[in-house]
């Protein structure tokens, strides 16, 4: 396939948090018995993603395969074959006439387990078919955490192709495995995900070690943002910096790299946290469409447009700032076949 670039419209707001769900994942969900967070899946179509970007105001959007995403079809050649699949589906919107103006993605890898098909994936994506924006990644494979020495061949690849990632909670395995005798995980239990991915992100160095990989946090980083001072000041007792070979500097300057989405997160409380432990700069437009619900991503969005007109923070938040932090970071990734080109400047 031939090289094809989709560039947002010159205008409106670029939502980095809208999930396509293609007739092939949507058969691997129910061939497994549905999706073990307990979610039930919802209805999605090229048509209904576009037609959400209009209501919340978006001229674009990077599609994204939610949890559980292709680990639902287990390890080995079958999960191959369905992330391929997926990447063609995904990339043919991008490169459709129809939708190319309003719709591009990130690609689907196997279960990082699978860590020779997760490294063919990715050469696939970034040197052969060079659609997709980055890719999404899960906050755990398996009993695994990302940070596990089994996937430093993945964050080698990774940083080789210098990737722009979005970062997404899946299931987490634990007892009992939904609150309240059956509340779905997403509801309370991603954004503890996604907190713990960070954390293992932050302490395990690989954050530090890979210079070249940006990472996009989901719903503002879960609980990051109200807890990040919690965590710098620990690391301030002895006892518990010695556990680690990361310094508070490390911890400051790591946090400090992250990109944060607004999905289902955009209250004054959650947005005045994301505003203590980062740069505005850092934070990005997303709806979680079609999970959230129109009436949900309607009333974030509203939420949102309230803040940047009544708080006194709202306009470093304003629609032209989100956007522009968006077109930003999609440029610092437009180079990605492995080779270091003159022209464009290094991350800092």
């Amino acid at each position: 396939m031939e090289s094809h670039t989709t560039s947002p419209a010159p205008y409106g707001l670029i939502d980095v948090h809208i999930h396509a769900l293609p007739p092939a994942y949507l058969a691997a969900i129910e061939a497994a018995g549905g999706d073990p967070s307990g979610f039930p899946s919802p209805n999605w179509s090229p048509e209904e993603a576009v037609h959400s970007l209009d209501l919340s105001g978006a001229s674009f959007g990077i599609l994204s395969v939610s949890a559980p995403g292709v680990s639902i079809a287990g390890i080995g050649q079958t999960a191959r074959d369905l992330a391929r699949a997926l990447n063609a589906e995904l990339a043919d919107y991008a490169a459709s006439p129809i939708y190319s103006s309003r719709l591009s993605f990130f690609g689907v890898l196997p279960d990082w387990q699978d860590v020779d098909g997760t490294l063919e994936e990715l050469d696939f994506l970034f040197s052969q078919q060079r659609l997709s924006k980055g890719v999404t990644i899960f906050t755990s494979y398996g009993s695994y955490l990302l940070s596990n020495p089994l996937f430093k061949p993945i964050w080698d690849k990774l940083n080789h192709y210098r990737a722009l990632i979005f970062l997404h909670p899946t299931t987490l395995d634990i007892t009992p495995r939904f609150v309240a005798g059956g509340l779905p995980q997403p509801v309370i239990d991603y954004p503890i995900a996604t907190t713990r991915a960070v954390v293992d992100l932050i302490f395990s160095g690989i954050m530090r070690d890979y210079p070249d990989i940006d990472t996009i946090l989901s719903h503002a980083g879960g609980t990051l943002p109200y807890l990040a001072n919690r965590i710098e000041c620990l690391m301030m007792n002895p006892a518990l910096a010695n556990l680690t070979n990361i310094s508070l500097t490390d911890v400051k300057a790591s946090i400090a790299k992250f990109h944060f989405d607004t999905a289902l997160s955009t209250s004054a409380a959650q947005l005045h946290s994301l505003l203590d432990v980062t740069s505005p700069s850092r934070i990005l437009f997303g709806t979680d469409f079609p999970y959230a619900g129109k009436e949900a991503i309607a009333a974030v969005v509203q939420q949102y447009h309230s803040f940047v007109a009544d708080d006194p923070l709202g306009p470093a938040l304003g629609p032209e700032v989100l956007r522009q932090n968006t077109l930003s970071l999609l440029e610092r990734h437009k180079h990605r076949d492995g080779q270091r080109q003159a022209e464009v400047a290094r991350p800092e």
